[in-house]
């Protein structure tokens, strides 16, 4: 199917009022999105020439038009593999970047196309992951939440908000023998290492270092990296993007039995500081699943949930995926890749997560 026949299908079937073209060549959204009040990093058109270039995975970019005018985004990105299911996600690897529209016929617009995506790529099924549910009746998921602290306008107002444990916890982690770096792509080889090692640890397959790079390229003024370092070398990262929505944490790793277990504590209060100093409206913890040691690990800085809504599009007599990585199916092999040396995940696991969302 070429870019053509996707967009003379889309028009010539449009919700009244409202057309939808696709591309999978970057649209220009830049001032719709700096207009949309919803609009955050992970809506920028980046991300697909970003996984593109990374992983081979396709982008679709949809975009609705009424009266000449961008009335609706919504960026899908096609993961193909014989294991794991062929689906479209908008958007893999993060908590919510889908559908973005200024009125109800724009949104049915798009879901419209994303239905005919569905049909027309012969994937299993489409996955939106957004923070407000969609109005139509979709099958979906809602066990995950992010975790979000409302910031003040300073550390030394944020210090006072905090409770009198985690102020000492934070007391304790100053006191070893610790030192932090932020900044940008100069550090990126730093996050890696300590992230390949947490990744593994946890059971998960990493990104590579070229994913990571190419966010750095597309998205340098968004990126800021920390890394604590012991004597010994780097022992806690994280990798942070930064948008007029706040500060988030989409990923971030720590050595447990550095420094007594305090690196991560040191990490994060220096972060949440730097979050407030800079005028961050809130601080975005990430993805947790409830009731889980980082889910209580972020409720303990004071952080509120907020729920998670992933829904899908489904074919004809299709069934709603069982991805959780706790699935049953999944157990087996989240333990053997505990038991993976460092090495093999690192040059392992980008192959495996290009076709997991």
């Amino acid at each position: 199917m070429t870019e053509n026949d996707q967009t003379d299908s889309a028009k010539s079937d449009p919700t009244p009022g409202c057309s939808v073209t696709v591309s999978q060549q970057p649209p220009p959204w830049s001032a719709y999105l700096s207009g949309h009040p919803e609009a955050t990093a992970l809506h920028d058109p980046c991300w697909g020439r970003i996984m593109q270039k990374a992983y081979g995975n396709a982008p679709f970019y949809l975009t609705a038009h009424s009266g000449g005018n961008v009335v609706g985004t919504l960026q899908l990105v096609s993961q193909r593999s014989r294991i794991f299911g062929s689906h479209l996600c908008s958007l893999p690897y993060f908590d919510a970047a889908g559908i973005l529209a200024d009125n109800p016929a724009a949104h049915e617009a798009l879901l419209g196309e994303a239905r005919r995506l569905l049909s027309d790529s012969g994937s299993l099924w489409v996955e939106l992951r957004q923070l407000t549910p969609i109005p139509t009746v979709l099958p979906g998921r809602t066990d995950k939440v992010t975790m979000w602290l409302s910031l003040p306008g300073g550390a030394e107002d944020l210090w006072k908000m905090l409770r009198t444990k985690i102020r000492t916890k934070v007391r304790r982690a100053q006191k070893e023998t610790l030192t932090l770096d932020q900044g940008g792509g100069e550090l990126l080889d730093d996050f890696h290492a300590v992230y390949v090692r947490a990744m593994r640890n946890l059971g998960s397959p990493p990104h590579s270092t070229r994913f990571f790079q190419l966010i750095v390229d597309e998205l340098a003024g968004a990126v800021r990296i920390f890394v604590v370092r012991s004597p010994d070398g780097p022992v806690a990262a994280s990798f942070v993007l930064i948008d007029r929505q706040g500060f988030h944490v989409p990923w971030s790793g720590s050595n447990h039995d550095a420094a007594g277990g305090m690196a991560n504590r040191f990490m994060y209060w220096s972060m949440l500081a730097s979050a407030s100093d800079g005028g961050s409206p809130r601080f975005d913890f990430g993805r947790s699943t409830r009731g889980s040691s980082t889910y209580d690990f972020k409720k303990d800085w004071g952080a509120e949930e907020v729920p998670l809504s992933w829904q899908y599009l489904l074919p004809p007599g299709g069934a709603a995926p069982d991805l959780r990585p706790d699935s049953p199916k999944y157990r087996l092999a989240t333990a053997l890749w505990r038991r993976l040396p460092v090495t093999f995940v690192k040059f392992m696991g980008p192959r495996i997560i290009a076709k997991l969302s």
